[in-house]
């Protein structure tokens, strides 16, 4: 998945923009839930961008390696 998502950053960098900004909206619409309403319910999304997050750092890392994008 990692190794896909690279050939995908590199292919189409227009999609993985647009991936990482709906990922930082959902940090900052979580965020401000969260420091304006004080329910703990939405800390659930910050939780859940962890999984993209850590794509986004692996693919980064294997497409500096090996497709030599720098």
């Amino acid at each position: 998945m990692i190794r896909a998502y690279a050939y995908l950053s590199k292919k189409y960098p227009l999609i993985h923009k647009v991936n990482i900004l709906f990922v930082f909206s959902i940090i900052i619409l979580c965020t401000y839930q969260l420091l304006e309403n004080s329910k703990i319910e939405y800390s659930l999304g910050l939780v859940l961008i962890l999984f993209p997050l850590f794509i986004f750092a692996k693919a980064s890392t294997y497409k500096s390696k090996y497709l030599g994008d720098k």
